[in-house]
């Protein structure tokens, strides 16, 4: 049994425009931030931070179609059409400021690492945020998008356990781009452009598979859909348990350090 996508819902006009401001003046904020901050790093690690966000666009339909969620189309704005899809000027727009947020943070502990209870505090945090926004704007906004068909645990009309799957990527794309400074010279950092949409897709397309399975079952067992939602906030929690120890103080040196090291051992024979 297929659930049917409520396409017939239009697209609340205030809130759309509300929520598209909202999300430029972020984003606005976020390249600018990428843009003095790599000025002072004296790298354009950042830069193409920004951009690698701004092509995972297209992931939206596809993850989108995982969790069961919908943006209304009917007088909507929108940004691009892809999988049958189409993605709102406002989710377009967020990409360029919800991807990089985790990452900026992280890099400015960078030198010192984060400790446990740094990590946790953050990422609860940001599930919070993640949570809060979403039943802020279902509830305020109108039907800007929809959750549709069965659903557990919901909240409102959010289901409990999906956006730690958004969490996931925020954390994967940070983790990965922390990771990739560390191992990649200045002349190869543009490959962090390719390497965010395929983090993306790895990070919220596997913490999702669990919920997906069981939401794509066509089943209205409300236990069988439980377990899937379990499944996925039990995916996240173990992703976000391996990057708080990979991120754990000390952290790992720098690809210069390291460099610095190696050449120091050379130089008095050890290697």
């Amino acid at each position: 049994m297929e659930f049917p996508v409520p396409s017939d819902v239009p697209m609340p006009q205030t809130g759309q425009l509300v929520l598209i401001v909202g999300m430029s003046a972020l984003a606005l904020l976020s390249i600018g931030y990428a843009v003095v901050e790599s000025r002072r790093r004296g790298d354009l690690l950042l830069v193409f931070l920004v951009i690698g966000s701004g092509l995972a666009i297209p992931y939206e339909a596809l993850g989108d179609g995982l969790v069961h969620v919908y943006y209304t189309e009917h007088g909507q704005l929108t940004w691009i059409h892809t999988f049958g899809r189409d993605i709102p000027a406002f989710i377009g727009i967020l990409y360029f400021w919800y991807l990089p947020f985790g990452a900026y943070a992280l890099l400015r502990r960078a030198a010192k690492g984060v400790t446990a209870q740094q990590f946790w505090t953050a990422w609860l945090a940001t599930l919070s945020f993640c949570l809060g926004f979403e039943i802020l704007v279902t509830e305020t906004a109108g039907p800007t998008w929809i959750y549709y068909g069965p659903q557990a645990f919901m909240v409102g009309d959010v289901p409990f356990f999906t956006p730690f799957t958004y969490v996931s990527f925020c954390l994967g794309i940070a983790a990965g781009v922390a990771g990739l400074e560390r191992l990649l010279p200045k002349r190869q950092q543009w490959l962090l452009i390719p390497a965010i949409p395929m983090l993306m897709f790895a990070t919220q397309g596997m913490t999702s598979l669990p919920l997906a399975v069981s939401l794509h079952s066509g089943t209205t067992n409300h236990v069988y859909l439980a377990l899937g939602a379990l499944g996925s906030g039990a995916f996240a929690v173990g992703l976000a348990w391996i990057v708080s120890l990979a991120v754990r103080k000390p952290w790992a040196r720098t690809n210069e350090t390291a460099a610095g090291r190696q050449v120091g051992a050379i130089t008095t024979g050890s290697i």
